[in-house]
């Protein structure tokens, strides 16, 4: 008995091969065999491509001057999501995430930390008359 396929039986379709996603990661630096790897093609259907083909070397150009672009627009987008995380947290009234958030945004000073106001009032209050005098007289100085 040989290993041939049945008179009739369908072939498999081949792999569609996403070469516009392939020229994205080509253009941020992913190595081919990790590519192919992905993308379901040889590391030598790739590096042909990649080499013989003008069309596919200007989408890798073209990826590589939108990429900035795109990363913006990926961080806009997560720190959006960070945002609505944190705020619907909030509004839940997940006490963790308020005081983490307070203590972010710096709107609570804990009890054993003195705020630069309160410092300051602190060492003016340590001065002698003469010495509030001379510190009175910095303020006139340009």
């Amino acid at each position: 008995m040989t290993d041939r396929p049945e008179a009739g039986a369908r072939r498999a379709e081949p792999r569609r091969i996403d070469w516009h996603h392939a020229a994205e990661l080509l253009a941020g630096g992913m190595r081919i065999a990790s590519i192919a790897r992905r993308l379901g093609c040889s590391r030598s259907q790739l590096s042909r491509k990649r080499h013989h083909d003008p069309a596919f070397q200007r989408l890798i150009e073209d990826s590589k001057r939108t990429a900035p672009m795109r990363e913006r627009h990926r961080i806009e987008n997560l720190r959006l999501a960070v945002r609505a995380a944190i705020e619907a947290e909030v509004k839940a009234g997940n006490v963790r995430v308020v005081l983490w958030l307070a203590d972010r945004l710096k709107l609570i000073t804990p009890p054993g930390e003195r705020t630069p106001e309160q410092e300051l009032r602190e060492i003016l209050g340590g001065l002698s008359p003469d010495e509030l005098q001379e510190f009175e007289s910095l303020r006139d100085t340009p």
